[in-house]
């Protein structure tokens, strides 16, 4: 199978990086949040935003995680679209000041896209797959 399609090897790999309950606390918030940025900054008024062509890699991985992330993306086109200007970019960098704390605070650890980059996509799969999963 090509690299980039292996999603349980990925993801085991994602997971090596964030082992404490903390750092798992934090990248539950702070994604969501990064998340909400880029739709926000790819929507065109309050049509599908062109991020959701992560869909497609994603489906390729799982498809019950995609049809979850589907729904997930859906909520988040609604809800940036009626966002203001600035919630945006408070929202990117409150995001990313959350994953840097469960990095540097809890987890002690570079995060995972240092590794590989690929892992910036792997991150909102993982994470929704944990909530979903009802994982501690």
């Amino acid at each position: 199978m090509h690299r980039l399609l292996d999603y349980p090897a990925l993801a085991e790999d994602y997971g090596r990086f964030h082992t404490t309950r903390g750092n798992r606390m934090t990248h539950a918030v702070g994604i969501p949040l990064i998340m909400l940025a880029i739709v926000r900054w790819t929507q065109i008024g309050s049509v599908v935003p062109w991020a959701a062509a992560v869909l497609l890699l994603y489906f390729a991985w799982s498809a019950r995680l995609a049809l979850a992330m589907t729904l997930v993306l859906a909520a988040m086109a609604a809800l940036a679209a009626r966002l203001p200007v600035w919630a945006a970019p408070a929202a990117f960098v409150l995001g990313w000041v959350f994953q840097l704390i469960g990095h540097a605070v809890y987890e002690k650890k570079s995060p995972a896209f240092a590794k590989n980059l690929l892992h910036v996509l792997v991150g909102p799969m993982w994470v929704l797959n944990e909530v979903l999963s009802c994982k501690p």
